[in-house]
């Protein structure tokens, strides 16, 4: 009778050893696949947050320029027959909307078409004064500066020199010796009903320009452009 009672003993301990090492192997089991995964995941997660150095494009570059100031637009004369024709830059000046000057019309200066493009860029060394360039070919090319004037913030009485250039479209047809815009370089108005300066408007000008925002309520407007005649 005893050495049934031992036996029966003896048995259930070897089962009972046999289960616990059995959830032992699948505890164990289950740790190693949840530390794997655990490192795989911070191996993914420290790929995906790895920064490393690129090349800077174009954009980057213009963008820059672009808020300190300087502006570059350029205008492709590749399909007109070239030496064939002479091309005027041109600067008008806009006073609340109206046309008060021409500012070349009296020079008389004129440049062949020799090149491909022509390029009108304009920039800031200080904020009362734009210095802005038209460039024809590699040689030739017209350069010098223009004043820029405040706009008072009538809820505060400050004053300060804001503008904003916006270029035009450039229609597929034209006139010679008549004016083609290039770009307008505007300055901001007060807005008496949000009490902020501001300048508002589309992106690019259209032909009907003379009724944008801009030219309606701007107090001090700069016209780009050239003309363009046959020799």
């Amino acid at each position: 009778m005893e050495m049934s009672i031992l036996l029966m003993s003896l048995c259930m301990r070897l089962v009972n050893d046999g289960i616990y090492c059995a959830l032992a192997i699948a505890n164990d089991y289950k740790m190693k696949k949840i530390l794997s995964l655990f490192f795989a995941f911070i191996a993914l997660t420290s790929t995906a947050q790895e920064i490393s150095m690129t090349k800077a494009t174009a954009d980057d570059y213009i963008k820059i320029l672009n808020n300190q100031g300087l502006y570059v637009y350029a205008l492709d004369l590749s399909n007109m027959e070239k030496d064939k024709y002479l091309m005027a830059p041109v600067i008008q000046v806009y006073i609340n909307g109206k046309l008060k000057e021409d500012i070349l019309s009296d020079f008389g200066i004129a440049y062949t078409n020799s090149a491909s493009r022509i390029t009108i860029g304009f920039y800031s060394k200080c904020d009362s004064l734009l210095t802005f360039k038209f460039q024809f070919d590699e040689v030739c090319g017209l350069s010098f500066s223009l004043p820029k004037y405040p706009i008072r913030d009538e809820s505060d009485g400050t004053e300060s020199i804001m503008y904003k250039p916006t270029p035009f479209v450039i229609q597929p047809t034209w006139k010679e010796h008549e004016v083609i815009p290039v770009v307008a370089y505007s300055s901001f108005w007060y807005d008496p009903e949000d009490k902020i300066c501001r300048n508002c408007d589309e992106r690019v000008f259209g032909a009907n320009y003379l009724n944008s925002n801009t030219f309606k309520h701007s107090p001090h407007i700069y016209v780009f452009g050239i003309k363009i005649w046959k020799m």
